[in-house]
C-alpha cells in the first residue's frame, strides 16, 4: 500500500527495498507473498500507473527527457565522439525504467549468460538461469493473421512462459515495413531457426513486446508485479522520496551491517531500520552512486568528496557496459505509412480515437523487427584473415594482465567474434526517421523531415569499451559522473563500422527493397558509407545509447573486480544486497529488460532461502542514526 512520509518515519521493516523499479517490484511482490515478511519500497519517482504516456505502447518516446517521467541523465563528454554528451533515459516512476522502455522482450543467449559463470559465479549460468527468465512473463498467442504476417513460427510454445506477472504479446497492428523484415533476412541467409528461450538464436525475427492484449496496454513491473499486491498490509510504499544514504554500522562481533536507510521528504530528513537487509535496486547509475555516499567504494574518490570511508572497494561505479548505437533512415516509398505521418494533426487524433475507443490502431504497438548478426564480412576466408589480424592486435599484443576479469572478458568476446553462429551486432527497424547527431531522446526521435522514412538502428552486442559512474559530490542530489567511454577500445570501432555498412545491402534486399524509395533521401544527410574509414567517422558523429546500462557492481569475486557475490551480497558489508543491472558482470546481448527480471526473481528465491526461520536484532531508537 502506498504510505504517506509520516506513517513510515522511525519505524522498521524486515527488507527495504530503495528503488521502485523493475527489479524492486519484483522483489517487493515475490517477498511480500509470505504475510509475516514486511517491506518497504522507497521509490524517488511518482505513482503514474494510470497514466497514458506510459499505459499507451505508442506514446512512449513522449516520456524521454521529462523530469516527470525520466531521470534525464547526460554522459561527461565522449573523447572518441569528438566531445559529444549522450543522454541516458532512466525511469523515475513506479515501475522505473520498465514503465518508460520500448517494451522489447529480448532474451539473450547461452553464451551471453554463461559467460557470467566464467567470471566466477558458480550457479549463474543459462541452464540455472533460464527457468526465471520464463517465470517473469506469460506468452500470448498471437492470432493466425499475424504469425502469418510476421513469421512468428519459430516460438516453441514450451519454451516459454505461462504464468508470470509480465504479460508479452506480438502486435496485431503491424505495415508492410514488419511484415518484410524476416522474409528480408531469410533471403539474406540470416533466418532465425530456434525460439530464442532455447538459447540460442540469430538472424532476423519479430521480437515480442511487453504489452498486454486484453487491453493492449503496457505491461510493466509497476502494473504487473506491484499493483495486484499493493494492498498487501505487509507491503509499504514511499514515492517522491530520495533516498541520501544507506546507514552502516561497525560491530566488533558481525563486522559491518547495513541497518537501515536515511531519506529526505518535503526537506525534512528521516530514517527507517532493516530488521533483515537493505536490497538496493536503483539501477546501474544510482546503486553505485548510493553505494559511495554510503561509505562503500574507491578510498581516493570518496575522502575527494568529505564521504568518510567505511568499506574501500575501488570496483564500485567501475565495469560500466551498455549498448551503443547509430544508424541511418531511408525515405520509403510514396503511400506507406509510417509514424512520420503523425506530424499530421489529423493523423493523430484518428490513431488516439482508434486507441481509446476500441484499442486499435497504431498506438498499441511499438517496435518489433530485430537481428543479431555476426560481421558479415569475417565469414569469408579473407575476413577471417582479417579478424584475426585485428584480434592479434588489439587484444592478444595488449592484453591486460593486471586485470584478471577484463582479461577473461576479453577471451569471452573474442569467442564471440571468431563464431560464425554468435551476433556481435543487434540491429533493428523503426517505421519513422531518427536523427542518431542528436544528444537528447525527444530530439532523436523528432519528425523534422518533411518525408517518410524507415529507420535501421546498429548496436554493438557485447562491446569491449568499459566506463564508470562516480558520485561528483556528497551530495544525492548531484548527479553522478557517468563515463561510458563509448569506442574506447579500438576493436569497438572496427565492428560497429563494419555492421554499418551493411545497413545499404539489408535495405536494397527483397523484400523490404520495393519498400524503400529508390534515389530517395537518406538521413543523416551526405552520409558516406563507401569505405571503412567514413563508416568510422560517420560512428563516431552518431552515437546515441541503447539505454542498458549495467554491471556498475559488478557480481563477481572481490579480487577479480566484484562489487557483490553470487548471493548478490555486497563484499564486506552484511545486510546489504544489490539487485538490478549493475551486477550484470558482462553485458548480454540484446535488450536487457528481460534479464533485469531474471535476475531479480533469482534474487527473490535467493533471499528466502537465506533468511527462511532466521530473525535479527534491530536497534529500538533511531535518534542517532537520522542525525548520522
Amino acid at each position: 500500500m502506498s504510505s504517506n512520509n509520516d506513517s513510515i518515519a522511525e519505524k522498521s521493516f524486515d527488507y527495504i527495498i530503495i528503488g521502485g523499479g523493475t527489479a524492486g517490484l519484483v522483489l517487493a511482490n515475490r517477498l511480500t507473498a509470505d504475510p509475516h515478511v514486511s517491506i518497504l519500497v522507497i521509490e524517488a519517482g511518482s505513482d503514474r500507473l494510470k497514466d497514458p504516456k506510459i499505459t499507451t505502447p505508442g506514446l512512449l518516446t513522449l516520456t524521454y527527457d521529462d523530469p516527470q517521467y525520466d531521470w534525464g541523465f547526460d554522459t561527461v563528454p565522449q573523447d572518441n565522439l569528438y566531445g559529444k554528451r549522450v543522454s541516458h533515459s532512466r525511469g523515475k516512476v513506479v515501475g522505473g525504467s520498465s514503465a518508460i522502455n520500448a517494451l522489447a522482450l529480448i532474451y539473450p543467449p547461452r553464451s551471453s549468460i554463461d559467460a557470467w559463470e566464467r567470471l566466477g559465479n558458480e550457479g549463474w549460468n543459462w541452464d540455472a538461469m533460464s527457468p526465471y527468465y520464463r517465470k517473469f512473463h506469460t506468452f500470448n498467442k498471437p492470432s493466425k493473421q499475424t504469425a502469418d504476417a510476421l513469421n512468428t513460427g519459430y516460438i516453441d510454445e514450451k519454451a516459454q512462459g505461462s504464468t508470470g506477472p509480465i504479460q508479452c504479446s506480438f502486435p496485431e497492428f503491424h505495415g508492410p515495413l514488419g511484415k518484410a523484415w524476416p522474409e528480408t533476412f531469410k533471403n539474406l541467409n540470416f533466418p532465425l531457426n530456434s525460439d530464442p528461450l532455447s538459447g540460442q538464436s540469430s538472424g532476423g525475427f519479430s521480437y515480442l513486446s511487453t504489452v498486454d492484449p486484453t487491453n493492449w496496454e503496457r505491461s510493466h513491473a509497476g502494473s504487473a508485479y506491484y499493483a495486484p499486491v499493493a494492498d498487501r498490509p505487509n507491503l509499504q510504499m514511499l514515492t517522491d522520496t530520495l533516498v541520501e544514504k544507506i546507514i552502516l554500522e561497525k560491530s566488533s562481533t558481525d563486522g559491518i551491517i547495513a541497518k537501515g536507510v536515511k531519506f529526505q521528504h518535503n526537506g525534512i530528513p528521516q530514517a527507517c531500520i532493516a530488521r533483515r537487509e537493505v536490497i538496493l535496486c536503483a539501477g546501474a547509475i544510482q546503486s553505485p552512486q548510493l553505494l559511495e555516499l554510503s561509505g562503500i567504494g574507491s578510498s581516493e574518490i570518496l575522502k575527494s568528496y568529505g564521504v568518510e570511508v567505511i568499506v574501500d572497494n575501488p570496483h564500485v561505479g567501475e565495469n560500466f557496459q551498455d549498448h551503443p548505437m547509430t544508424g541511418m533512415s531511408f525515405e520509403v516509398i510514396e503511400g506507406l505509412p509510417t509514424i512520420d505521418m503523425i506530424r499530421d494533426p489529423k493523423v493523430i487524433q484518428g490513431a488516439q480515437e482508434a486507441y481509446q475507443t476500441s484499442r486499435q490502431g497504431p498506438l498499441t504497438a511499438g517496435f518489433h523487427s530485430v537481428a543479431s548478426l555476426p560481421v558479415v564480412e569475417f565469414l569469408t576466408e579473407q575476413g577471417q584473415a582479417e579478424l584475426a589480424s585485428l584480434l592479434k592486435e588489439h587484444i592478444t599484443t595488449t592484453m591486460p594482465t593486471t586485470e584478471p576479469s577484463i582479461s577473461t572478458q576479453y577471451e569471452i568476446l573474442r569467442s564471440v567474434l571468431e563464431s560464425p553462429s554468435e551476433g556481435s551486432i543487434i540491429i533493428g527497424m523503426g517505421a519513422s526517421q531518427m536523427h542518431f547527431d542528436q544528444a537528447l531522446q525527444k530530439d532523436i526521435y523528432a519528425i523534422t523531415e518533411p518525408e517518410n522514412y524507415v529507420s535501421f538502428l546498429v548496436a554493438l552486442a557485447q562491446p569491449f569499451s568499459r566506463g564508470s559512474v562516480h558520485i561528483t559530490s556528497s551530495s544525492v542530489s548531484d548527479a553522478p559522473s557517468i563515463d561510458p567511454r563509448y569506442l574506447s577500445h579500438p576493436l569497438d570501432i572496427e565492428i560497429l563500422a563494419r555492421h554499418m555498412m551493411y545497413i545499404p545491402t539489408i535495405a536494397n534486399t527483397k523484400p523490404l527493397a520495393s519498400l524503400v524509395k529508390e534515389g530517395g533521401r537518406l538521413l543523416p544527410k551526405g552520409i558516406d558509407l563507401g569505405s571503412l574509414d567514413s563508416a568510422k567517422e560517420h560512428c563516431k558523429r552518431h552515437i546515441i545509447t541503447n539505454n542498458h546500462p549495467c554491471g556498475t557492481c559488478a557480481m563477481m569475486p572481490l579480487e577479480n573486480g566484484g562489487v557483490v557475490d553470487t548471493r548478490l551480497k555486497v563484499h564486506g558489508v552484511n545486510g546489504l544486497r544489490v539487485v538490478d543491472a549493475s551486477i550484470f558482470p558482462m553485458i548480454p546481448r540484446g535488450n536487457i529488460q528481460s534479464s533485469v527480471y531474471a535476475v531479480a526473481e533469482k534474487a527473490a528465491d535467493l533471499i528466502l532461502e537465506d533468511w527462511q526461520g532466521q530473525k535479527q536484532g534491530f536497534p529500538s531508537s533511531l535518534a542517532d542514526f537520522v542525525g548520522a
